[in-house]
């Protein structure tokens, strides 16, 4: 996934499918807070469904895919 890929679905509800190495995967159903740009890359803030207080920041290397949340 690019950074323009993921800056599309900001403020969206999806579904990120996460590699095998990222923490908490393997996938994240939640709401795209928002975007960071950071010196090595693209942090991505989501709000999980079920868990608004569980805010996650995801680097953006980590997401294999992004689907609308059924």
């Amino acid at each position: 996934m690019t950074r323009d890929e993921i800056r599309k679905h900001v403020g969206k509800r999806v579904t990120l499918k996460l590699t095998p190495q990222a923490p908490g995967g393997p996938t994240v159903t939640g709401r795209i807070e928002g975007v960071l740009d950071a010196a090595d890359g693209l942090l991505v803030t989501v709000v999980p469904d079920g868990a608004p207080a569980a805010v996650r920041t995801i680097h953006y290397h980590y997401i294999e895919a992004i689907a609308p949340a059924p």
